[in-house]
Protein backbone atom coordinates (compact mmCIF):
# COMPACT_ATOMS: atom_id res chain seq x y z
CA UNK A 1 0.00 0.00 0.00
CA UNK A 2 2.93 2.39 0.80
CA UNK A 3 4.50 1.81 -2.63
CA UNK A 4 1.20 2.50 -4.38
CA UNK A 5 0.71 5.73 -2.44
CA UNK A 6 4.29 6.86 -3.20
CA UNK A 7 3.82 6.18 -6.91
CA UNK A 8 0.59 8.14 -6.96
CA UNK A 9 2.27 11.07 -5.16
CA UNK A 10 5.23 11.05 -7.54
CA UNK A 11 2.91 10.96 -10.54
CA UNK A 12 1.02 14.00 -9.26
CA UNK A 13 4.32 15.87 -8.76
CA UNK A 14 5.07 15.68 -12.48
CA UNK A 15 1.57 16.54 -13.66
CA UNK A 16 1.41 19.70 -15.81
CA UNK A 17 0.00 22.69 -13.94
CA UNK A 18 -2.95 22.80 -16.33
CA UNK A 19 -4.18 19.36 -15.16
CA UNK A 20 -7.68 19.68 -13.69
CA UNK A 21 -8.54 18.70 -10.14
CA UNK A 22 -10.70 15.93 -11.64
CA UNK A 23 -7.66 14.40 -13.31
CA UNK A 24 -5.79 14.35 -10.01
CA UNK A 25 -8.78 12.71 -8.30
CA UNK A 26 -8.93 10.04 -10.99
CA UNK A 27 -5.23 9.24 -10.53
CA UNK A 28 -5.47 8.92 -6.75
CA UNK A 29 -8.70 6.88 -6.99
CA UNK A 30 -7.05 4.54 -9.48
CA UNK A 31 -4.08 3.99 -7.16
CA UNK A 32 -6.34 3.21 -4.21
CA UNK A 33 -8.35 0.79 -6.33
CA UNK A 34 -5.18 -1.25 -6.85
CA UNK A 35 -4.94 -2.07 -3.13
CA UNK A 36 -5.53 -5.83 -2.73
CA UNK A 37 -8.99 -6.77 -1.52
CA UNK A 38 -7.45 -9.11 1.04
CA UNK A 39 -5.96 -6.10 2.83
CA UNK A 40 -9.35 -5.24 4.34
CA UNK A 41 -10.24 -6.54 7.78
CA UNK A 42 -12.11 -9.83 8.11
CA UNK A 43 -15.76 -9.65 9.26
CA UNK A 44 -16.16 -9.51 13.01
CA UNK A 45 -18.97 -9.08 15.47
CA UNK A 46 -20.17 -9.85 18.98
CA UNK A 47 -21.92 -13.10 19.82
CA UNK A 48 -24.87 -13.19 22.16
CA UNK A 49 -24.17 -14.40 25.72
CA UNK A 50 -24.23 -18.19 26.05
CA UNK A 51 -25.13 -18.10 29.75
CA UNK A 52 -27.04 -14.89 30.48
CA UNK A 53 -28.62 -14.38 33.91
CA UNK A 54 -31.92 -16.22 34.28
CA UNK A 55 -34.91 -13.99 33.60
CA UNK A 56 -38.63 -14.37 34.02
CA UNK A 57 -40.48 -15.55 30.93
CA UNK A 58 -41.88 -12.66 28.90
CA UNK A 59 -44.25 -12.41 25.99
CA UNK A 60 -42.57 -12.76 22.62
CA UNK A 61 -43.03 -9.49 20.70
CA UNK A 62 -44.80 -9.62 17.37
CA UNK A 63 -42.59 -9.04 14.35
CA UNK A 64 -42.32 -10.02 10.70
CA UNK A 65 -39.44 -11.49 8.70
CA UNK A 66 -38.87 -12.08 5.01
CA UNK A 67 -39.43 -15.52 3.55
CA UNK A 68 -38.66 -15.87 -0.15
CA UNK A 69 -39.31 -12.16 -0.63
CA UNK A 70 -42.61 -12.02 1.28
CA UNK A 71 -43.25 -10.71 4.78
CA UNK A 72 -44.32 -13.42 7.24
CA UNK A 73 -45.64 -12.70 10.73
CA UNK A 74 -44.09 -14.60 13.59
CA UNK A 75 -47.65 -15.16 14.86
CA UNK A 76 -48.06 -17.61 11.97
CA UNK A 77 -46.25 -20.18 14.12
CA UNK A 78 -47.94 -19.37 17.42
CA UNK A 79 -49.25 -22.29 19.47
CA UNK A 80 -46.16 -24.46 19.15
CA UNK A 81 -42.63 -24.37 20.48
CA UNK A 82 -40.35 -22.15 18.44
CA UNK A 83 -36.75 -21.19 18.28
CA UNK A 84 -35.73 -17.94 16.62
CA UNK A 85 -32.07 -17.93 15.69
CA UNK A 86 -30.45 -14.90 14.07
CA UNK A 87 -27.17 -15.57 12.28
CA UNK A 88 -24.63 -13.99 9.96
CA UNK A 89 -23.64 -16.13 7.01
CA UNK A 90 -19.93 -15.34 7.53
CA UNK A 91 -20.07 -16.31 11.22
CA UNK A 92 -18.07 -19.39 12.29
CA UNK A 93 -20.19 -20.21 15.33
CA UNK A 94 -23.33 -19.95 13.17
CA UNK A 95 -21.87 -22.48 10.75
CA UNK A 96 -21.03 -24.82 13.64
CA UNK A 97 -24.54 -24.35 15.07
CA UNK A 98 -26.19 -25.29 11.79
CA UNK A 99 -24.04 -28.43 11.63
CA UNK A 100 -25.15 -29.26 15.18
CA UNK A 101 -28.80 -29.08 14.11
CA UNK A 102 -28.08 -31.38 11.17
CA UNK A 103 -26.42 -33.80 13.59
CA UNK A 104 -29.50 -33.73 15.87
CA UNK A 105 -32.04 -33.59 13.04
CA UNK A 106 -33.73 -36.83 14.08
CA UNK A 107 -34.41 -35.38 17.55
CA UNK A 108 -35.91 -32.23 16.03
CA UNK A 109 -38.05 -34.24 13.63
CA UNK A 110 -39.65 -36.16 16.51
CA UNK A 111 -40.80 -32.90 18.09
CA UNK A 112 -43.40 -30.29 17.22
CA UNK A 113 -40.80 -27.55 17.31
CA UNK A 114 -40.30 -24.98 14.57
CA UNK A 115 -36.80 -23.57 14.18
CA UNK A 116 -36.73 -20.21 12.39
CA UNK A 117 -33.24 -19.37 11.17
CA UNK A 118 -32.91 -15.77 10.01
CA UNK A 119 -29.98 -13.99 8.46
CA UNK A 120 -29.21 -10.91 10.55
CA UNK A 121 -30.45 -7.60 9.20
CA UNK A 122 -27.77 -6.52 6.69
CA UNK A 123 -25.92 -9.75 7.55
CA UNK A 124 -24.31 -8.29 10.65
CA UNK A 125 -22.84 -5.37 8.73
CA UNK A 126 -20.90 -7.32 6.12
CA UNK A 127 -21.70 -8.78 2.68
CA UNK A 128 -22.21 -12.50 2.41
CA UNK A 129 -24.19 -15.29 0.81
CA UNK A 130 -27.95 -15.59 1.28
CA UNK A 131 -29.39 -17.68 4.09
CA UNK A 132 -30.57 -20.36 1.63
CA UNK A 133 -27.10 -20.66 0.09
CA UNK A 134 -25.62 -20.77 3.58
CA UNK A 135 -27.88 -23.66 4.57
CA UNK A 136 -27.28 -25.45 1.26
CA UNK A 137 -23.54 -25.20 1.81
CA UNK A 138 -23.44 -26.18 5.49
CA UNK A 139 -26.46 -28.43 6.16
CA UNK A 140 -28.46 -29.06 2.96
CA UNK A 141 -30.73 -31.68 4.58
CA UNK A 142 -32.32 -28.96 6.72
CA UNK A 143 -33.63 -27.03 3.71
CA UNK A 144 -36.25 -29.70 3.00
CA UNK A 145 -37.09 -30.36 6.64
CA UNK A 146 -40.53 -28.91 7.54
CA UNK A 147 -39.30 -28.18 11.08
CA UNK A 148 -36.90 -25.54 9.73
CA UNK A 149 -37.63 -22.15 8.18
CA UNK A 150 -34.87 -20.04 6.59
CA UNK A 151 -35.50 -16.34 6.08
CA UNK A 152 -34.18 -12.80 6.50
CA UNK A 153 -34.64 -10.56 9.54
CA UNK A 154 -36.12 -7.15 8.81
CA UNK A 155 -34.87 -4.02 10.57
CA UNK A 156 -37.97 -4.06 12.80
CA UNK A 157 -37.46 -7.75 13.60
CA UNK A 158 -33.87 -7.06 14.60
CA UNK A 159 -34.98 -4.18 16.82
CA UNK A 160 -37.43 -6.50 18.61
CA UNK A 161 -35.25 -9.60 18.99
CA UNK A 162 -31.66 -8.47 18.52
CA UNK A 163 -31.36 -4.77 19.46
CA UNK A 164 -27.68 -5.14 20.41
CA UNK A 165 -26.85 -6.52 16.95
CA UNK A 166 -25.31 -9.81 18.02
CA UNK A 167 -24.23 -11.96 15.08
CA UNK A 168 -25.38 -15.18 16.77
CA UNK A 169 -28.32 -15.16 19.17
CA UNK A 170 -31.43 -17.26 19.71
CA UNK A 171 -34.63 -17.25 21.75
CA UNK A 172 -36.68 -20.27 22.79
CA UNK A 173 -40.40 -19.53 22.80
CA UNK A 174 -42.96 -21.85 24.36
CA UNK A 175 -46.43 -22.68 23.08
CA UNK A 176 -47.89 -19.89 25.22
CA UNK A 177 -45.77 -17.37 23.30
CA UNK A 178 -43.34 -16.72 26.13
CA UNK A 179 -39.59 -16.32 25.67
CA UNK A 180 -38.19 -18.76 28.20
CA UNK A 181 -34.52 -18.60 27.25
CA UNK A 182 -32.08 -16.43 25.31
CA UNK A 183 -28.66 -17.78 24.39
CA UNK A 184 -26.26 -18.27 21.49
CA UNK A 185 -23.89 -20.77 19.81
CA UNK A 186 -26.19 -23.82 19.48
CA UNK A 187 -23.19 -26.09 18.90
CA UNK A 188 -22.09 -25.33 22.46
CA UNK A 189 -25.48 -24.84 24.13
CA UNK A 190 -27.50 -27.56 22.40
CA UNK A 191 -28.20 -29.17 25.77
CA UNK A 192 -30.47 -26.21 26.59
CA UNK A 193 -32.35 -26.66 23.34
CA UNK A 194 -32.71 -30.39 23.93
CA UNK A 195 -34.07 -29.73 27.44
CA UNK A 196 -36.57 -27.26 25.97
CA UNK A 197 -37.75 -29.83 23.43
CA UNK A 198 -38.19 -32.45 26.14
CA UNK A 199 -40.03 -30.13 28.56
CA UNK A 200 -43.68 -30.95 29.30
CA UNK A 201 -45.55 -28.32 27.33
CA UNK A 202 -45.46 -28.37 23.56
Amino acid sequence: MTNLTTKATNAMTFLPHRTSKYGVFALVFGAVALIPVGASAAPSGTMGPKNPPAASARAAPEASFRLQGSLVKLATYRGRKRMIWEVATWCGSCKAGLKAFAHHQALIDKSDMKIIVLRDYKNGGYPGITIDKFAAKVAPSLLKDPHFVFGEATKAFGAAYNPRHFVDIYQLIDARNRIVLTSSAPSVTFGKIEHFIASGAK
